[in-house]
């Protein structure tokens, strides 16, 4: 829908200088095919113009989704740093939190799992929030199921790693013998992957997600800032430095 919008913008902005050259009376006895025939002048003779255009529009587009990001994140702030279903790490009072929303399946969420410890290791004052989205399908869904019963064994975080490191579609085999290996009783961890209240925590992060504009993973939550896809350490760094900078404590004196 946005696509067709800008289209449809674009070429009634490149067919203006046309219908301005033309009288009232001339513009209406225009066909459709001649309308097109001048757009398509248009455009052969200025083809800056549509690349400006499109360039101006994706900036726009941009900054008005960050923008919407931004307000919503302020709004959820409680939902996404104090939400006792969300499993974390790092420094508990971290002056910085790296919210997370991640599916088992995704691959660059998997690369992104070694940029985080790294930055764990390296900063000792961040802490970090997991949300699961499972959006890659059933597969996903079952995972996060698993991952949210390790919670209630205190194992959360080296189950995570386990599980992120698997290569393929993890079946019950794999995420009992990755539960025993980190010291989970497999018979209550799956007891507890059946409990409903994990259908209630997936729904509410899959809602808050859309709410955010997330539509891949990963994604993340670094401060005010929402940073779609997979950005590296050096990004997260940049952006945990960036939210660091804004706290009042060290905003500049005047």
């Amino acid at each position: 829908m946005r696509r067709l919008l800008m289209t449809t913008c674009l070429l009634t902005a490149f067919a203006a200088p046309a219908f301005m050259n033309a009288g009232p009376a001339q513009a209406e006895e225009f066909t459709r095919e001649q309308i097109q025939q001048m757009i398509k002048d248009y455009i052969a003779n200025n083809p800056q113009d549509l690349i400006q255009s499109v360039e101006n529009y994706g900036k726009q587009q941009q900054e008005q989704d960050s923008q919407r990001a931004s307000e919503s994140i302020k709004k959820n702030m409680d939902w996404l740093t104090k939400n006792p279903n969300h499993a974390e790490a790092g420094n508990p009072n971290g002056d910085v939190t790296i919210v997370e929303f991640f599916d088992y399946n995704c691959g660059y969420c998997k690369q992104a799992l070694t940029d985080l410890m790294k930055l764990l290791d390296k900063d000792k004052n961040v802490r970090l929030v997991f949300v699961e989205i499972p959006i890659l399908g059933a597969s996903s869904e079952e995972a996060a199921r698993w991952a949210l019963a390790a919670m209630k064994q205190k194992k959360y975080l080296e189950f995570h790693i386990a599980m992120m490191n698997h290569k393929g579609p993890l079946d019950e085999g794999a995420v009992l013998q990755y539960a025993k290996q980190v010291g989970l009783d497999g018979e209550k961890l799956k007891k507890d992957k059946l409990d409903p209240k994990n259908e209630q925590i997936i729904a509410e992060n899959l809602n808050m997600a859309r709410s955010l504009g997330i539509q891949g993973t990963p994604a993340f939550v670094i401060g005010d800032e929402l940073i779609r896809g997979y950005v590296g350490l050096e990004g997260l760094q940049d952006s945990v430095n960036t939210a660091r900078s804004q706290l009042p404590e060290n905003a500049p004196k005047n």
